[in-house]
C-alpha cells in the first residue's frame, strides 16, 4: 500500500479534447517505509463532455527503487 504524503498541482493546460496536469508527489511505501518523490504529468482526453482516456506518467524507476526496500 501507498500512503500519500503530498500531492501539488503546479498547472493544467487544456485544449478542447485534452487536458494536462502537472506536478509533484510524495507517497511513502507502508511496506519499506521508502519515501517516493517524482514530478508527473496526468493526460485527460476528452469526447462528448467526459473523460475517456486517463493516462498519468512519473517516474516509473523511483518507484521501482523504492519498493525494493
Amino acid at each position: 500500500m501507498i500512503e500519500r504524503i503530498s500531492f501539488d498541482v503546479l498547472d493544467i493546460l487544456a485544449g478542447d479534447e485534452r487536458a494536462v496536469i502537472l506536478g509533484s508527489l510524495e507517497s511513502k511505501l507502508k511496506r519499506t517505509g521508502k519515501i517516493i518523490k517524482t514530478d508527473f504529468a496526468i493526460v485527460l482526453t476528452v469526447a462528448n463532455g467526459e473523460i475517456v482516456r486517463f493516462q498519468m506518467l512519473e517516474d516509473s524507476f523511483a518507484v521501482a527503487r523504492a519498493a525494493r526496500g
